[in-house]
């Protein structure tokens, strides 16, 4: 009887909260304090303050919502799903990043469980938006919940300017730049898409009290912007920003295959189609050794990730909701499309963050739900327990999926960070065992794995160093090779198309070089394998290069650094290292030409610079006849500090011979391309 009345009390529950008035109740104070909290928050307790932790807010907040409706329709047994021009593309638009993700992605799950996991939940909360939103006032609550989180953030910025924050002695408060948006540039984008529909909502008010209080939250984002970007013009904040041209560029290669051009190179993934398809004109640029994460608007990061099929997908989203027609009607309508046209057109010239794209759905669902009253809408009814039961399944499953994956993803990260904090207090078992557990936790993070082998690296270094090494930690030494090895690789399976994961097995190669007798070949194949994944960066040939130097493989060296030249032409350490090469086989003439384009290029009177003229003056001495010296005006802002390559390692005796397992070998692809370009393919015995 007990549990009857429970069940009954259940259901006259989720009866009351199914009325209109009180479902847009609770659907509207829910979104009202999401959308607050937002754009400033963040917790100082994982390695990404801001971002993952936006993320995890908005996954648990939306997939609350949405389990909270599945329950709710699973005890009515009743579903009616708005009907509005944007439903179908909002799908198709989620399903595009789906498709993404398994048919492109490298590494499936950490595509699908985290840039693509927002964009679901983005449409989730766009239909919640459409079908439980029906008040205006709601709507209106709404508007103010995202002008009274700018204004909140516009107080911060001006904190921060002035040095109020920095006497808190939180060490993530330090600095005139600090935003909790995660960037100021984040900051200055929301101030600039708030403030025309700020403004005109204060003009066009006519109650005095409300008209008076958005004035003074408009003042304040315009403070706040004049404060940004002055922190540009002082140079204290460097903008990094990838050029339009270049970013053109990028989208265009990826229409040469069929699945990069209509599925992209997978959500998150713009880094390894930056590396492929970057133009040779950027290394002339001052920026040349930036990696950049997103393309240079959010309309080529779209085409670039998801393909041609996301990106005709969301300009229909646009245009759809910008027609003219649609300024027009309440003042409500015009805020909202104020906001939703400022976000495209910021969206025009950067990559949306996160908090920006959420601001642009929310938009995108308003205009839908304020273009007819309740009366006038249209609606598709599903009946039939069966069809409702599983569709409400459906829905809990989904959440509670990605819900699950989501606390992981956050406990990983936090234990990552304690991992981090403990290395920086020199506890390497503690760090360690941090690590490990951190990757129980979310084995597809491939930083996590790098990280690690490094940590494996730096522990087997440490018992080498030990005056007295017994057996036992010969065997540890041993085992944390073939970990730390282990652990790169397992990063490159993650995502092969990462050179910078290629760059870093080199490194763990190169570093047993004298004491394993495959590790050159396989330090080798492995910077090969970088270069074809990046294909025109001069720092990675430079690298290459110096391996060959390091094996006293000079004529291969020299190769390396002439495409290393080639690549960037101002290339100051590339022609020194060329000189070094030159000069080891006593070639001084082309050990003299070399020095001669490095002089040219270094700013005069520099300690590098100085140093350069030194070893001319040696290196004419050597040459058969008299060489006039010529140099050009030196250009600053260009390369400062020449290094020339490092030397192979010197063997340890008290570790030994390091014996590593079969598998310790790159797996790398052997086609003709790469006989070619490394002439025979075998390096020095």
């Amino acid at each position: 009887m007990e549990d009857f009345n429970a069940g009954q009390t259940i259901k006259k529950t989720f009866k009351a909260l199914g009325e209109q008035k009180n479902q847009n109740l609770f659907f509207g104070w829910a979104i009202v304090i999401l959308i607050f909290l937002l754009p400033f928050f963040f917790l100082p307790l994982t390695t990404d303050f801001y971002l993952l932790n936006k993320s995890a807010l908005f996954i648990l907040v939306v997939g609350l919502m949405m389990v909270f409706w599945a329950v709710k329709t699973l005890f009515q047994q009743k579903l009616a799903l708005v009907k509005t021009p944007l439903n179908w593309l909002v799908l198709v638009f989620v399903l595009s990043f789906v498709l993404s993700s398994y048919i492109v992605s490298p590494n499936l799950m950490a595509s699908l469980t985290e840039p693509t996991a927002r964009v679901i939940f983005l449409g989730l909360l766009y239909f919640i938006i459409v079908n439980q939103l029906v008040a205006r006032q709601t709507v209106k609550k709404v508007l103010v919940a995202l002008i009274s989180s700018s204004v909140l953030l516009a107080w911060l910025t001006i904190f921060a300017y002035l040095g109020v924050l920095e006497k808190t002695g939180l060490p993530w408060m330090q600095g005139q730049a600090w935003s909790p948006t995660g960037s100021v540039l984040i900051t200055a984008q929301l101030m600039a898409i708030l403030l025309p529909a700020t403004w005109y909502w204060a003009l066009k008010n006519k109650d005095i009290l409300q008209k008076a209080l958005l004035f003074l939250a408009g003042v304040l984002q315009v403070i706040s912007l004049v404060l940004i970007l002055t922190l540009f013009w002082q140079k204290k904040l460097v903008l990094s920003y990838l050029s339009p041209v270049a970013g053109w560029k990028i989208s265009v290669e990826g229409l040469k295959t069929f699945r990069t051009a209509v599925f992209g190179v997978g959500p998150d993934n713009f880094l390894s189609a930056f590396n492929r398809f970057r133009p040779l004109e950027l290394n002339q640029a001052q920026n040349w050794n930036i990696k950049f994460l997103a393309n240079s608007n959010q309309f080529f990061n779209l085409w670039s990730t998801v393909g041609v099929l996301g990106l005709m997908i969301y300009l229909s989203l646009i245009l759809k909701s910008l027609k003219k027609d649609n300024f027009k009607g309440p003042q409500l309508n015009k805020i909202v499309y104020l906001i939703l046209f400022a976000s495209v057109v910021s969206q025009l010239v950067f990559s949306a963050h996160f908090v920006l794209l959420t601001i642009t759905f929310i938009c995108l669902a308003l205009m839908q739900t304020l273009q007819a009253g309740k009366e006038e809408r249209e609606t598709w009814q599903i009946k039939g327990s069966w069809p409702i039961s599983l569709l409400s399944g459906a829905v809990i499953l989904l959440c509670f999926f990605f819900g699950y994956w989501q606390a992981r993803i956050w406990l990983a990260d936090q234990t990552f960070y304690q991992s981090l904090l403990a290395a920086q207090e020199n506890k390497g078992v503690e760090t360690y065992n941090l690590q490990v557990k951190a990757i129980q936790l979310n084995g597809f993070h491939e930083g996590y794995r790098i990280t690690y082998a490094n940590t494996n690296l730096a522990l087997a270094d440490s018992l080498a160093s030990q005056k007295n090494i017994t057996d036992q930690d010969k065997a540890n030494i041993q085992q944390l090779l073939s970990q730390s090895i282990r652990e790169a690789k397992v990063a490159i399976d993650l995502n092969p198309q990462i050179s910078a994961y290629w760059l870093n097995l080199a490194g763990l190669y190169r570093s047993i070089i004298n004491a394993n007798n495959d590790a050159a070949d396989w330090a080798a194949a492995s910077y090969l394998e970088a270069v074809r994944t990046d294909p025109t960066n001069p720092a990675l040939r430079l690298d290459f290069g110096g391996l060959f130097f390091s094996l006293e493989l000079y004529d291969r060296a020299v190769n390396q650094f002439t495409q290393a030249i080639n690549l960037k032409s101002d290339f100051a350490n590339g022609y020194y290292n060329l000189a070094s090469a030159y000069k080891a086989v006593e070639d001084w003439p082309n050990a003299y030409a070399a020095l001669q384009q490095t002089l040219s290029i270094l700013p005069a009177d520099t300690e590098d610079w100085q140093t350069v003229e030194k070893e001319m003056a040696e290196v004419k001495a050597k040459l058969p006849e008299p060489t006039e010296q010529t140099m050009t005006t030196p250009e600053m802002g260009t390369e400062r500090e020449l290094t020339t390559p490092e030397p192979v390692p010197s063997p340890n005796a008290k570790v030994g011979e390091v014996k590593l397992p079969p598998d310790a070998a790159p797996e790398v692809p052997e086609t003709e391309e790469d006989e070619e370009a490394t002439s025979s393919g075998k390096t020095k015995e």
